[in-house]
């Protein structure tokens, strides 16, 4: 069966432009930043390079998840410190990391024309090298997270089924739909006992979008709690088969093979912290 599923994954994803995707949730502890690097890893073992950025080393775990210490991130880039390509850490030949540093907001104090630039230069980079950038959020309403997420093509709303975590989903959906006018979500309960509970959260959610936005939330599907892959993380080793394979079967429900029109994440990303300035 999970042959199956990566055998689509690897014809969603052939011949097409660079795809920008945001991992977000209304609160930590969901698991987050642990399926963005498993989405990483599945994504390029089916041909794709991938970038995995992450949105906010100070809210995010993704080097420690990995092992890593990278010396330099993109703020010592966007400060003129070091190159770009000083910044990127090669995992594998297909899966690439870089940390961020203090987040995006550091760059709203740039000058305009420093910020145009900087901004140009990492689209060139992104989509001259890699298939996938996928970007792991700060959780909640952070000013980070809105931008990205808002200007990324495929957004994904990690969830599980504690009340506070459904809550606080629903509360990142709201203000991603009536600030920064975002309409289509993609809806992943992770922690689930079955698939039946991983429904009922995402009906629950759906419920409430539908009585007071106008956003559209989709369903990709659960990932069981696997008590296992505590020792994983521990062992910074975050791969773990059952997750894997759970995963595997949510990103089929992605639109991974959409050539995407209108401006670009880029655009997108420079007009909102030109908004923010």
């Amino acid at each position: 069966m999970e042959e199956q599923a990566l055998h689509l994954l690897r014809a969603q994803t052939k011949d097409r432009k660079t795809g920008y995707m945001s991992i977000a949730s209304g609160k930590g502890g969901v698991g987050k930043t642990i399926i963005t690097i498993n989405i990483g890893k599945i994504v390029s073992k089916n041909g794709n390079k991938v970038l995995i950025v992450d949105g906010d080393l100070g809210l995010s775990n993704v080097h420690i998840m990995l092992g890593i210490t990278p010396s330099k991130n993109l703020y010592h880039y966007f400060m003129g410190e070091v190159s770009l390509e000083e910044v990127v850490v090669h995992i594998d030949e297909k899966l690439s990391f870089i940390s961020s540093g203090s987040g995006v907001r550091e760059l709203v104090n740039l000058p305009l024309s420093q910020l145009r630039n900087l901004i140009y230069r990492l689209q060139e980079y992104a989509e001259a090298n890699y298939h996938w950038v996928i970007f792991d959020t700060p959780p909640g309403i952070h000013s980070d997270t809105l931008a990205l997420v808002s200007s990324s093509q495929i957004p994904v709303i990690v969830t599980t089924p504690e009340p506070t975590a459904i809550a606080d989903a629903y509360g990142l959906i709201k203000v991603l739909n009536q600030d920064e006018k975002i309409k289509e979500f993609y809806v992943l309960v992770n922690k689930v006992q079955n698939t039946e509970e991983g429904l009922k959260v995402f009906e629950s959610i759906k419920v409430v979008c539908e009585k007071f936005t106008n956003a559209e939330v989709k369903y990709m599907g659960s990932i069981k709690y696997n008590p296992k892959i505590i020792r994983y993380i521990v062992n910074q080793n975050p791969f773990e088969e059952a997750f894997s394979r759970d995963l595997t079967q949510a990103l089929l429900k992605l639109p991974l093979n959409i050539r995407y029109h209108g401006p670009s994440f880029w655009e997108r990303l420079l007009s909102k912290l030109r908004r923010a300035g």
